[in-house]
């Protein structure tokens, strides 16, 4: 139980929630995830476990082992398959991603069951400590629908950047997690134009 509370507390922080936006998205009151990372919470119910890893847009497989094990797991049960890596660089509104994708050498396995996701490769200048380093995939899937509260890469001319997505009002905030960059608001009509992407950001791998 400590292990696996080391790994809601390393994933909870990876994608940038505290313990009480994890509490609103999962379900799960904020004083029962403080005692899970702590270690203190014994009995855990697979339910609790489920809510606790839908709330951080992960696999219980991701949560329940680490790293190394759910990559042995995916091996002997085959159900990881192999999603293409882009670079950062070569992403940008304008330009057709699965075409990318298709063009790409480089692939990491996910179980992701979106046919069209991909991993972005952080790039140096893409950083955002202590969240994101350089080297680290973002899972992109651009099938999923794009939630409050779900973490985004957004596209467009003039700015690239990974943010919480809320909608105020019937509008679209988009909340950088570099605290460098203000806020983007947008009209609803402004959200389905070409030159805008919005795309779910469904994990981090270090």
């Amino acid at each position: 139980m400590e292990n696996l509370g080391k790994r809601l507390k390393y994933y909870r922080e990876q994608i940038g929630l505290s313990q009480i936006d994890l509490s609103e998205k999962s379900g799960i009151s904020q004083a029962s995830i403080a005692r899970i990372e702590s270690g203190r919470q014994k009995n855990l119910k697979r339910e609790t476990m489920n809510k606790l890893a839908d709330g951080l847009g992960i696999s219980l497989t991701e949560l329940m082992e680490p790293v190394t094990m759910v990559r042995e797991e995916e091996a002997v049960y085959g159900s990881a398959r192999a999603v293409p890596v882009i670079e950062m660089k070569d992403i940008d509104v304008a330009k057709d991603l699965s075409a990318l994708a298709k063009k790409t050498h480089t692939f990491e396995s996910s179980l992701s069951s979106d046919r069209n996701a991909f991993y972005l490769k952080v790039a140096a200048d893409f950083t955002i400590r202590p969240f994101i380093g350089e080297g680290d995939l973002i899972l992109i899937e651009p099938a999923a629908k794009v939630e409050e509260g779900d973490m985004a890469l957004f596209l467009s001319e003039k700015i690239k950047c990974l943010g919480k997505v809320y909608y105020p009002y019937d509008n679209l905030l988009i909340q950088p997690l570099d605290q460098n960059l203000p806020p983007i608001v947008l009209r609803k009509k402004e959200i389905n134009r070409r030159t805008i992407r919005i795309l779910r950001v469904s994990g981090i791998k270090k």
